[in-house]
């Protein structure tokens, strides 16, 4: 199984990054890139919800759903540093993404959802922002979709790793239904603010699994990695902002239901 996808740079169109039942069991990944020569797509949730995530120029989004139509106007985000809305969309719904200036990059993650949702705009007010670690492993969590949002499965938000600092550290997993875990599987997007820079993930299993596995990839500005168990720390290179969006589904829909590797979890004493 391929874990680490590269990106395709800003070639315009819908790139399938996983596909739910292909790739991952519980999980979908597309990016929509918009600017000149494709100024808008229009996507079918069919049985997934969806949590969008923009980036770049500005996009006007529409939605038809089960219920009626819904419209909202994404800006132009500032800085990868910056908290941004991202947007909710429930099963069977309709959406229509169209780029109101320059380039536009959304990310789009689905997984199983069900009747009767409405969409909803996670705006900076709703976000729920979280100082965690310390030294040089702090990092600025973002939660848009949680508690906060009725949706079937996902999880979802952004997390902005330090320059020459650490995230998702301790290394945690949620791979199995034991010790306070839920087995979820995660997509980690990468974006690296100046684009040139780069950072480091390891994604490697409990010496106990029955399937272990251990890899170490370079990500750049772009770059998909695929988590489908296992734990999984990342690192940046000093100089640079790291910001990876994340996108959680699985047997269960609880944030924070994992366990960290025993091996390291002494940091935090």
């Amino acid at each position: 199984m391929r874990l680490h996808i590269k990106s395709d740079g800003e070639s315009l169109g819908v790139r399938e990054i996983a596909r739910r039942g292909r790739e991952l069991k519980y999980l979908s990944f597309r990016t929509v890139q918009l600017g000149e020569g494709l100024r808008s797509v229009e996507l079918d949730s069919g049985e997934e919800e969806l949590a969008l995530d923009f980036f770049r120029g500005p996009v006007r989004v529409e939605v038809v759903f089960d219920g009626g139509e819904w419209t909202a106007e994404i800006g132009r985000r500032p800085s990868l540093k910056d908290p941004w809305p991202m947007i909710y969309v429930p099963q069977g719904s309709k959406v229509k993404l169209t780029a109101a200036g320059g380039f536009c990059r959304i990310l789009v993650a689905g997984a199983p959802g069900k009747p009767g949702g409405k969409p909803v705009l996670i705006g900076l007010d709703r976000i729920v922002a979280k100082e965690v670690g310390r030294d040089n492993w702090t990092r600025t969590v973002y939660t848009h979709i949680a508690d906060n949002v009725d949706a079937a499965h996902l999880i979802a938000g952004e997390t902005v790793n330090r320059p020459g600092g650490w995230s998702s550290y301790p290394p945690h997993k949620h791979d199995r239904l034991a010790g306070g875990e839920v087995p979820m599987e995660e997509v980690y997007y990468f974006q690296v603010e100046p684009a040139q820079g780069f950072g480091f993930i390891r994604v490697y299993t409990d010496p106990e699994d029955p399937e272990p596995f251990d890899y170490a990839f370079a990500v750049e500005d772009g770059d998909t990695v695929l988590i489908p168990r296992g734990y999984h720390p990342v690192s940046c290179s000093p100089g640079y902002t790291l910001n990876y969006a994340w996108f959680l589904a699985g047997e269960g829909r609880s944030y924070g239901a994992w366990r960290d590797d025993p091996r390291h979890a002494w940091v935090k004493g």
